[in-house]
């Protein structure tokens, strides 16, 4: 896998951290919600525009955004968390984040937009590496197919 994550030190890392943070809340507001016709696409796509993310999540969740008792699944994800995290955590998510890169590139198969969704809603969990290990093999094992 060629994709190069690294702790934001530049404008543009800090964009793509935003980015990515908004595309794993779009990810997570699909476990209590269901997606429109365009949600698949746009996580593939993700890596455009934030704003097209940001709108998209508000579709899907259209009143997460003014609810008094926000769950927080909807909630962008700040990656300072994933650079933060203990190394061997930090190099999982940072794995799953590098196949979830791959797969989007992908035929979008309804396998592979499944797994994407899924695995960019793991990365915002705080799961140990037993749990994570898996999730990661998986996803890295769909990127050969």
């Amino acid at each position: 896998m060629n994709y190069t994550f690294s702790a934001p030190v530049t404008a543009a890392q800090r964009q793509r951290d935003a980015l990515l943070g908004a595309l794993v809340g779009l990810a997570r507001s699909t476990v209590n919600e269901p997606k429109t016709e365009d949600t698949d696409r746009i996580l593939a796509a993700g890596l455009r525009m934030t704003d097209i993310v940001e709108a998209e999540k508000h579709r899907v969740a259209p009143n997460c955004a003014a609810c008094a008792m926000p769950c927080g699944n909807t909630s962008n994800y700040d990656l300072a968390r994933l650079w933060g995290a203990p190394a061997e955590i930090c190099a999982l998510k940072v794995r799953l984040l590098s196949a979830v890169c791959v797969l989007a590139g992908q035929k979008p198969t309804a396998q592979i937009q499944k797994e994407i969704c899924d695995d960019l809603f793991v990365l915002a969990e705080d799961w140990d590496a037993e749990l994570l290990l898996p999730i990661v093999t998986r996803a890295e094992g769909l990127c050969v197919q």
